[in-house]
């Protein structure tokens, strides 16, 4: 069975996290990944530690596999002309400069259709393609602070607090790309033409956050963080600390849950306490569950009520994660790296039938495939040594 993306070229411009992850993804699922890369530096993201016994990051090796790699220097006429070219057998450009780089490189979306009249065109931005913020610069920490996470993310002290992961640069960039390029994709397939797509990484974190934002537009109220039904507002939908520090779950969100785990217990009058809705019940409801819960271990508690059906679970650290049974069974890591150094990595999700868990391709080295892809878009080894000698490749 071929690969859902198979037949698909993506001419990869970006650097970092959120063009990486997101064409890593497609490739993983068939698509014909070309990184395309400037000379003199590359991704950016090759020299970030820690880097594996080979010298290659490994973050860099996290979100490049199934890939191939083509240095092309987009400041050079020529450079520009081979862009071209390929742009001719592509079906998707994805990028991450600044607004208006592209364009003023003669690359942009308008220049690129004259010559691909189909091209899907993607770029990812902090903040947009236009806009008063479009031109500032930023990282993913500051795009998850204007689109108003970060304030209900809070520390033990109530400020602020750093995100485990990188939410606006994963959610709000790479799967809002991968999800623009499939619909466009498909759309171009029903209607012969392509599209350009605008990822805003602020809009892509905003988005994670339908709940509060309706019941601020609803209401001209901004909800108070930690106190809204499904961020810690609820006894029955909390984290709790166990006898041995380590904490458990609980998600008895729907009445028949909340009345199984109440009657589990032993604690029928919390059964009211559902939904508190008094002066003071919240607190209380969550004081007895707080010390009920210090009475026995997580893993004591996770292993008693997983029988019952009461939705209580485990907070576990990364490595538990992955030794955990579930995991281990559903097989959640692939190998990759290349022949000399291979490690496990995460494997592509969600899983799709007849989509095979191999590596095509090792994350390739600065420029690997150049000639091999040269060749393959017409030029002749005298044109790909004038290349050379005028630094284009």
């Amino acid at each position: 069975m071929s690969q859902p993306l198979s037949g698909i070229r993506i001419l990869d411009l970006s650097r970092l996290l959120p063009g990486a992850y997101a064409s890593q993804m497609m490739a993983d699922f068939g698509a014909d990944v070309i990184k395309v890369e400037e000379p003199a530096s590359g991704d950016y993201g090759r020299f970030m530690p820690p880097h594996g016994p080979d010298g290659m990051s490994l973050y860099f090796t996290a979100i490049n596999r199934n890939k191939r790699s083509i240095t092309l220097n987009l400041k050079k006429e020529e450079g520009r002309d081979v862009f071209l070219r390929l742009v001719r057998d592509a079906d998707v450009v994805l990028e991450s400069f600044r607004p208006g780089v592209m364009d003023r490189l003669g690359l942009g979306y308008e220049q690129l259709k004259e010559v691909q009249p189909g091209i899907i065109y993607c770029a990812i931005s902090g903040y947009g393609q236009d806009g008063p913020y479009s031109q500032r610069a930023g990282h993913d920490l500051n795009y998850a602070g204007y689109a108003g996470l970060l304030h209900y993310n809070r520390g033990a002290h109530g400020e602020p607090a750093m995100p485990p992961t990188q939410l606006a640069d994963l959610a709000g960039g790479s799967y809002m790309a991968v999800i623009g390029i499939l619909a466009a994709i498909v759309g171009r397939a029903q209607t012969g033409e392509g599209r350009k797509i605008d990822v805003s990484m602020t809009e892509g974190v905003m988005s994670l956050l339908p709940l509060v934002a309706t019941a601020y537009l609803s209401t001209g109220k901004a909800p108070r963080p930690g106190y809204s039904t499904l961020d810690g507002g609820l006894p029955c939908y909390n984290i709790y600390e166990a006898k041995d520090g380590k904490y458990v779950t609980l998600a008895a969100l729907e009445p028949k849950f909340w009345h199984t785990f109440c009657t589990h217990i032993g604690h029928l009058e919390l059964l009211p306490f559902h939904i508190p809705v008094g002066p003071g019940e919240r607190e209380e409801a969550m004081d007895v569950l707080g010390t009920i819960f210090k009475t026995k271990t997580r893993d004591e508690w996770v292993t008693e009520l997983a029988e019952i059906d009461a939705c209580v679970g485990t907070v576990y650290a990364i490595d538990e994660a992955f030794n955990d049974q579930h995991a281990q069974g559903r097989g959640v890591t692939v190998t990759s790296g290349s022949a000399e150094e291979s490690f496990q990595m995460l494997r592509s999700f969600p899983r799709i039938s007849g989509v095979e868990d191999e590596q095509r391709y090792a994350p390739p080295e600065m420029g690997e495939q150049t000639e091999e892809l040269l060749r393959e878009a017409g030029y002749s080894d005298d044109e790909i040594a004038q290349f050379k000698t005028g630094g284009v490749i």
